[in-house]
């Protein structure tokens, strides 16, 4: 069977297009990502703005043309945290009606089993206790699984987008910005560090769009191969978040060629430095699977 998968955050959108059965993903043939934005300005004003909109409507046009090319079995879009916080969420739903695209919203208890299955593709060592850590634009998840089983999950209101828009006015970010999303990051994961602490976690996976791309600039550009399990140690994130603070948005675009990601990787990485500190780990590995895999992986499994 093939399957479109989307993965539709509210900073971007992704469609991984893959073939495979209930045991799992034989082969992908088309993984697409899109900064899209959805996010902008929801945490302010509670509704989605017009113009994310127009850019959500064209990229899932996009994607459609490509879904219809690759001509695909089945579809499933999961939308998270911005069309669960939006008023005018309908308005993303109606988006995929107009294209045939059915949208769901992720179940928390769902989006933490979908997005553990995801991040935990193609990775050894599945006995160890691990905690995925998945930033995304509005929200962080965190969810700590041994095996197939899930023994802790929690979704906080952390995200790059989120943080970027309540804290940051100005790029170089100055002193007192910079403290506003480490002390606020802190303090929301403070409400769920006694519970994380008592699975001992062996080893943190990091998804998502944050983590891979610190992980792009360190290797020199994306490829899939070096950036998928790479350990992205404690000490090379303090520099890039102290780097990403010192730089304007332009520089982060032109001399690390982070494109749309720009003006929210600090917060994206602060937010990570910050899961660290928080369980003194010396550094976590990063994946480049996500939400996107688990959704495909349901898709497979369910008749």
């Amino acid at each position: 069977m093939k399957v479109a998968a989307l993965d539709l955050g509210t900073n971007t959108f992704l469609c991984l297009i893959a073939e495979g059965d209930k045991n799992g993903i034989t082969k992908v043939h088309k993984d697409l990502v899109q900064v899209v934005r959805l996010g902008q300005g929801v945490d302010k004003t509670g509704e989605f703005h017009p113009d994310a909109l127009i850019r959500a409507r064209a990229c899932l046009a996009e994607f459609k043309k490509e879904m219809d090319a690759q001509k695909v079995d089945k579809i499933l879009a999961m939308a998270t945290s911005a069309a669960r916080d939006a008023k005018n969420g309908k308005e993303l739903f109606k988006i995929g009606e107009d294209l045939g695209i059915p949208i769901e919203i992720i179940p928390g208890e769902d989006e933490a089993r979908i997005t553990y299955q995801g991040g935990t593709v193609g990775l050894e060592g599945k006995d160890k206790v691990s905690l995925i850590v998945d930033v995304g634009g509005g929200s962080t998840e965190l969810i700590v699984g041994k095996a197939n089983q899930i023994l802790f999950a929690e979704s906080l209101n952390i995200g790059a987008v989120r943080l970027t828009e309540r804290f940051v006015t100005v790029q170089p970010i100055p002193a007192k910005e910079q403290e506003g999303v480490t002390q606020f990051a802190s303090s929301e994961l403070d409400k769920v560090l006694g519970e994380i602490r008592k699975h001992k976690v062996e080893r943190i996976i990091a998804v998502a769009g944050t983590p891979t791309a610190i992980v792009a600039v360190e290797v020199g550009g994306f490829d899939e191969k070096k950036v998928d399990g790479y350990f992205l140690s404690k000490e090379r994130l303090q520099f890039w978040v102290k780097e990403f603070a010192q730089t304007s948005v332009e520089e982060k675009k032109t001399k690390y060629q982070l494109g749309g990601r720009a003006d929210i990787i600090f917060a994206g990485a602060s937010i990570l430095l910050a899961v660290l500190d928080k369980l003194s780990m010396n550094g976590m590995y990063v994946s480049t699977k996500g939400v996107r895999y688990g959704v495909a992986l349901e898709m497979l499994q369910t008749p």
